[in-house]
């Protein structure tokens, strides 16, 4: 038996008005996945308390493995295991990452070269067997690290010449196919007007990281349609929001489909009073939350 082992990072995915295009890697959390040959098959394992689906066409990780081995003739056995140290259903890219670090592990176990393109290409095909539809975003991240624009067939890095951290509200909201749900809450159609607005704060932020300007940030994490379309799964955000700046936050913004919430601090920052208010905002809607301070993750890793 050869097994190869690889780690993922948690993401958060959308960064304001970047839907299915913008995402960063971060170290609040990562998913471990070794792979090993075995006889017969494909075999997830999850070693975690966690509830879940074993069956591979059903968890994100075996289905991109599944469509790795079809597409590459791969007949000997593979088992996967999989330990989950990302939250699932909180908009921390948990089933993306499982994706990520199986692909690459599979990757190197076979020796296969696939480049970082293609990896996202496998990965979000796992995504697509839990969510609905594949979607790039948090499985780049996860792949690739760092700030990352999604074009296409072809992921960027993005270049951040600005030092900040990540603080995450991670509210205790369960709800089943959450992923599923959000992404039927996205309008199919927008006015033109809130279209120039979302374009303006996408090429803000991109611009922002790039110059390390902080206040084309701050202007770069808004968004006028896919977050107000979702703002009942997750009514606190406006006002946390709200405390965050007032506290000289750099900005905040939904992370992925929520419910957490990622907010950008630097020196200038008043962390614990923006932690402690907005656990206390959160408490107020019945919600317990879990608040994680994080820095820019890399890519997943194989050792």
């Amino acid at each position: 038996m050869v097994c190869k082992r690889s780690i993922a990072y948690s993401s958060s995915a959308n960064l304001g008005s970047g839907f299915d295009i913008l995402s960063v890697a971060h170290d609040a959390f990562y998913d471990e996945v070794e792979a090993c040959t075995s006889e017969g098959g494909l075999r997830v394992v999850m070693t975690d308390n966690s509830n879940i689906p074993e069956d591979p066409t059903k968890n994100s990780a075996g289905f991109s493995v599944l469509s790795l081995m079809k597409d590459y003739g791969i007949k000997e056995g593979i088992i996967l295991k999989v330990k989950k140290g990302i939250p699932a259903g909180l908009g921390l890219g948990s089933s993306g990452a499982s994706a990520a670090a199986a692909v690459a592990a599979v990757n190197s176990l076979f020796s296969l070269g696939l480049s970082k393109d293609s990896m996202v290409k496998y990965s979000m095909l796992g995504e697509g067997a839990i969510a609905g539809s594949p979607h790039p975003d948090n499985v780049a991240a996860s792949i690739f690290g760092g700030f990352v624009a999604v074009l296409g067939e072809r992921t960027v890095n993005l270049n951040v010449n600005y030092d900040f951290k990540f603080i995450l509200f991670i509210p205790s909201i369960e709800a089943k196919d959450k992923t599923k749900k959000a992404r039927e809450l996205v309008p199919k159609t927008v006015d033109m007007s809130s279209y120039v607005k979302n374009m303006r704060f996408g090429f803000s932020l991109m611009l922002g990281l790039e110059r390390g300007d902080r206040k084309l940030i701050s202007n770069g994490l808004n968004d006028e349609i896919v977050e107000k379309a979702r703002l009942p799964m997750f009514p606190f955000y406006p006002e946390l929001k709200k405390i965050s700046l007032s506290h000289n936050a750099i900005g905040a913004c939904v992370s992925g489909a929520g419910p957490s919430i990622l907010v950008l601090v630097d020196h200038e920052s008043e962390i614990k009073a923006i932690e402690e208010e907005g656990k206390k905002l959160i408490a107020s809607f019945g919600y317990s939350a879990q608040v994680k301070e994080a820095k820019i993750a890399g890519g997943v890793k194989v050792e």
